[in-house]
């Protein structure tokens, strides 16, 4: 109840907008949940959405501009915030087509109130503050279809909230409720100096209403991924991957580390890769379905499977040349993952990537390439651009 009260009273995003605006929201890149989640649909495109915890409105209207033709229900607890958005949404002919629910995400009626059958459910930044996340959790599985896809975004170990609680209370810092004033903001810009080399964020000149409830309040849950893939397993939901973890798969990968790695999973890789580097912020994707992952430990079932190129990167692929063994250099492009690849691969490598369309197995591909690719290179190799998302690998 005490989180209600703080939240009730400091919405969030905090600024009251009188436009629709996605500014400064921060949204796991909708091409990198459609490279794990439907990789042969060029055009990814929802019909259904959920935004659980909706706030202020900001993801919801973010949400629309990106998929204009999906129906779209945005649900919180507040009623000031629904309020908000509302009002906010009425001067833009554009966000009509979102319904704004005043709703528990706990509640085990949520399903006869707002519908059920979602294709994309968004919960980002709102279990970390919830007393029983397992029972959200279970709610959202229950309405999300079984081929959908369930993005959540929660604290990390790193988070700021973690030493910032404890650095408080030395300064009679109540750690429920933020009161404005110069003391706090002085407060806050010893912590800021205090922290200038570490790459934590800056506070002090945050916003009342984004201190009240990222820094302050009666519960902020900050834990490991293992722990919050534990309660969404729990829920029935089945851990696909972790985008933060991406920085530290790509140099891994750049460092000739792939075959340490294999045969996990892409879960299994960004469970232990956040053991080594542990995040502030989890951005999760699950869905209901168990992952189909590939049997990188048996070539002839490996060669059964199909490749296709995701479109998380452009790829710009050289002519081709005929020595299948010539190296090529090969550029991949994300602007989602804000990055740029430049590799060297053999070139019948390059031809697994020009013919990698879902539709022949790989052993059709390597039946009319003129070289024999051993099989433990072969392994490495796709392994390497399987869990980068350069590629995913279908089941015949």
């Amino acid at each position: 109840m005490d989180v209600r009260k703080v939240y009730e009273k400091y919405p969030f995003p905090a600024e009251d907008t009188t436009v629709p605006t996605d500014r400064r929201w921060v949204l796991a890149p909708m091409d990198w949940i459609g490279a794990l989640w439907k990789p042969a649909d060029r055009t990814l495109a929802p019909k259904k959405i959920l935004v659980a915890g909706c706030g202020t409105g900001r993801e919801a209207f973010a949400l629309q501009r990106h998929f204009p033709r999906a129906k779209i229900v945005a649900v919180d607890f507040s009623p000031r915030s629904i309020a908000i958005a509302r009002r906010v949404q009425k001067s833009a002919r554009a966000m009509r087509n979102i319904r704004f629910v005043v709703a528990d995400l706990a509640h085990p009626n949520l399903g006869k109130r707002i519908g059920r059958d979602f294709d994309f459910i968004s919960c980002h930044g709102v279990l970390s503050y919830v007393s029983e996340p397992i029972k959200v959790l279970t709610n959202l599985r229950r309405l999300l279809k079984p081929s959908g896809a369930f993005y959540l975004g929660v604290n990390g170990t790193e988070h700021h909230s973690v030493r910032g609680r404890l650095f408080l209370p030395a300064f009679s810092l109540d750690l429920v409720e933020p009161r404005e004033g110069a003391y706090l903001r002085d407060v806050l810009k010893l912590w800021d100096a205090i922290q200038a080399e570490s790459g934590t964020r800056s506070l002090a000149k945050f916003p009342i209403g984004y201190l009240a409830g990222d820094l302050f309040g009666p519960l902020i849950r900050n834990l490991p991924l293992h722990d919050w893939t534990r309660l969404a397993s729990k829920a029935g939901l089945r851990f696909q991957a972790n985008f933060s973890c991406w920085r530290a798969l790509r140099l891994a990968m750049e460092k000739d580390q792939a075959r340490l790695l294999i045969p996990r999973s892409r879960a299994e890789v960004c469970q232990l890769l956040a053991l080594a580097s542990p995040g502030s912020f989890h951005r999760l994707l699950f869905t209901r379905r168990v992952p189909a992952d590939p049997p990188w430990e048996n070539d002839q079932k490996l060669r059964r499977w199909r490749p296709i190129l995701t479109k998380l990167y452009r790829v710009s692929l050289p002519k081709r040349a005929r020595s299948q063994r010539k190296l090529r250099r090969v550029t991949f492009k994300s602007g989602a993952m804000n990055t740029r690849l430049d590799w060297k691969m053999p070139e019948w490598e390059v031809e697994i990537l020009r013919r990698s369309d879902g539709k022949r197995t790989l052993d059709e591909i390597l039946k009319e390439i003129s070289v024999i690719v051993p099989p433990q290179l072969l392994q490495t190799q796709l392994y390497v651009l399987y869990q980068l998302l350069v590629i995913t690998l279908n089941p015949r």
